[in-house]
């Protein structure tokens, strides 16, 4: 600003001495002075300036991602009320067997004691939890050593204690595994399958809604449903 004002009173006393060609001169000056003003315009808000739509935009989207991240998580511990689910009890009135057809073979010989089931391939371990923090009691089938495979509800979890517990719906008696027991057990016998019986039946879509709560997309993307 302090050369601007120096340039223009140098202007001014060239035009003061009133020769022709010094007019001419000053003429030109302020003409270039003119257009260096115009081409300038107002002087810049800060260094970096972001108009305030663009940072509200930003932080509506930053608001939205941390809401979608802190709804994605399991909670440490859940439990599935298995006297509350008369229609689960319904297809344990007599002991299942335990056939080579596994999952498969309960989930055939669920039909005309249940109206709804779903068998459900290609979980983990927290796809099963992901069930019971839902309030479902996921069916898993499992062989500890020493015993007899055998199919149960898997009505609740820990993760203080590092336990799951199997339950019987026509008992009250629950069997307490350990987590690394329970995963190498499941997988072995039943490769990541589960049975669910519900008051609804069970879409993909359904399914896929209730796991986007508590996971992240890549730990179900591997999921089938079928169900009835």
């Amino acid at each position: 600003m302090k050369r601007q004002m120096s340039f223009l009173r140098e202007i001014r006393q060239t035009l003061l001495a009133g020769s022709s060609h010094s007019t001419v001169r000053a003429c030109v000056a302020l003409l270039a002075f003119a257009l260096l003003a115009i081409n300038c315009g107002p002087p810049p808000q800060g260094q970096f300036h972001v108009p305030e739509t663009a940072l509200a935009a930003a932080e509506k989207n930053v608001t939205q991602q941390a809401k979608q991240n802190q709804a994605v998580s399991l909670p440490t511990n859940a439990i599935a009320r298995l006297d509350r689910m008369p229609y689960l009890r319904n297809a344990f009135k007599e002991p299942p067997t335990t056939s080579k057809g596994g999952l498969d073979d309960f989930y055939a010989r669920t039909r005309g004691k249940v109206q709804h089931a779903a068998i459900i391939s290609g979980g983990s371990f927290d796809v099963l939890k992901a069930f019971v923090a839902k309030g479902w009691a996921p069916i898993v089938r499992v062989q500890l050593e020493g015993r007899n495979p055998e199919i149960l509800p898997l009505s609740d979890y820990s993760d203080q204690a590092s336990e799951v517990h199997l339950q019987n719906p026509m008992s009250r008696t629950k069997r307490r595994i350990s987590y690394s027991d329970f995963e190498k057990y499941w997988e072995k016998d039943s490769r990541g399958k589960c049975v669910l019986i519900t008051p609804q039946q069970l879409t993909e879509v359904d399914v896929q809604n209730v796991l986007r709560k508590y996971l992240p997309a890549e730990a179900y993307q591997q999921i089938s449903v079928r169900s009835r």
